[in-house]
């Protein structure tokens, strides 16, 4: 698929969650990635590119909370929203160390408006 909007990696542990996300995200023109954990993300970011992380922070192996600090080194502008359903990390350091704190519940029309406005 051609790159048209950017280029989003999703990293959640919940296959339905991803894939809800490919379908979302690839009908407004985007290309989508999606990996389980955060061992699995920073190893796709050492071989690809992508201007947006969609990042849960509870996840198995290597979650989130350990991932976010990790990316900030490595990747510095790369764009990294925090998905979860724990509200309680809304304002905790991981929070402030992303570029936008979205909660599962939230609608995707604003998960997507995040998307465009980070990538503007």
């Amino acid at each position: 698929m051609a790159k048209e909007n950017g280029k989003i990696v999703v990293a959640d542990d919940n296959p339905g969650i991803c894939q809800t996300f490919k379908d979302l995200l690839g009908d407004e023109g985007y290309e989508v990635e999606t990996v389980g954990n955060g061992y699995q993300l920073l190893d796709y970011l050492r071989e690809n590119s992508a201007d947006i992380v969609i990042l849960d922070l509870m996840m198995p192996e290597k979650d989130g909370l350990e991932t976010i600090s990790i990316l900030r080194s490595i990747v510095p502008d790369l764009k990294i929203i925090v998905y979860t359903a724990f509200g309680r990390y809304e304002n905790s350091l991981y929070a402030k160390e992303a570029d936008r704190f979205l909660l599962k519940t939230e609608s995707p029309e604003r998960v997507l408006k995040s998307i465009k406005d980070l990538l503007e």
